[in-house]
């Protein structure tokens, strides 16, 4: 579950609810728009980039192992980030990225308004299962907004009853909303430094000293438009993964909401805005 994508849909459905100027003018306030994270495994964070610290010998395998791990227990981030030092990790305090990716065999399109290719279309595609099983289905997702949190879970909890992403219309992407709550912890402390929950873009007036490791996303237009004749692509952006980290200039927000993402409709945006959550390096 990715963060641009869910935006995109709540979009959508905040405009079927409250009307296409309501959406507008809440696209056009910064300060109201919500900061999404992606999907984490249950109980974890994205694991924050840091600068490198000086090792003994016998302590880099172990730290090169760590670093293969995507995720960082909410627990420990909480325990460490007064002081944020990888070498203080436990194995239980990381997680890799689950992997429960299935590869499935499909058929272009003829082109030609004539059903599938009958001869070299089939191609192979990676997709990601992990919602079937049952020790990796559950996800937290995070939102930081002005709005209440009834109004939030009322949104989510009907994006997840229509399906989430291009395998909607198959019945994919279904989830219910098992738990809905404020968050406290994680955004009380004065550390100078702020760890990204979020898929965005590195805004210098606003970001400082940042580390970050850079993603594509090619996006596309939902059925809405799609379907009504409408170019499906959005050109690509690059935005940074979560877990980047930087030090902040004045209170935010970070990132930019991305306009001019489509040829031909400039209403289409790509939200690259961060929530972001305070810690320390360790000296």
């Amino acid at each position: 579950m990715q963060g641009p994508t869910l935006f995109g849909q709540v979009c959508w459905l905040r405009r079927e609810a409250e009307g296409e100027a309501a959406l507008t003018a809440w696209l056009g306030d910064a300060a109201a728009l919500w900061r999404l994270s992606d999907g984490f495994p249950a109980g974890f964070l994205p694991r924050p980039l840091v600068r490198p610290r000086p090792l003994a010998p016998a302590g880099l395998e172990r730290v090169k192992e760590m670093r293969k791990r995507r995720y960082v227990s909410r627990a420990a981030f909480l325990r460490l980030r007064d002081a944020w030092d990888e070498g203080q990790l436990r194995d239980q305090d990381t997680a890799r990225e689950p992997d429960c990716h299935r590869q499935i065999t499909r058929n272009h399109v003829d082109r030609r308004g004539q059903g599938t290719i009958e001869e070299g279309g089939l191609f192979r595609l990676s997709e990601d299962w992990r919602f079937a099983d049952e020790g990796t289905r559950d996800l937290d997702l995070y939102v930081e907004t002005a709005e209440p949190l009834v109004r939030v879970r009322a949104f989510v909890a009907e994006l997840g009853r229509r399906g989430y992403g291009r395998g909607a219309s198959l019945g994919r992407g279904l989830w219910e909303v098992a738990e809905a709550v404020e968050e406290t912890a994680l955004p009380d402390h004065p550390g100078p430094r702020r760890l990204s929950l979020s898929r965005g873009v590195l805004d210098p007036a606003t970001m400082t000293a940042a580390l970050w490791r850079a993603e594509p996303q090619a996006g596309r237009l939902g059925p809405q438009l799609s379907l009504a004749g409408v170019a499906p692509f959005k050109r690509p952006v690059l935005l940074t993964s979560p877990g980047a980290t930087f030090e902040p200039a004045g209170p935010g927000p970070f990132g930019r909401l991305l306009r001019g993402v489509h040829p031909e409709r400039p209403e289409v945006v790509v939200n690259a805005l961060h929530l972001a959550l305070p810690f320390r390096e360790a000296a």
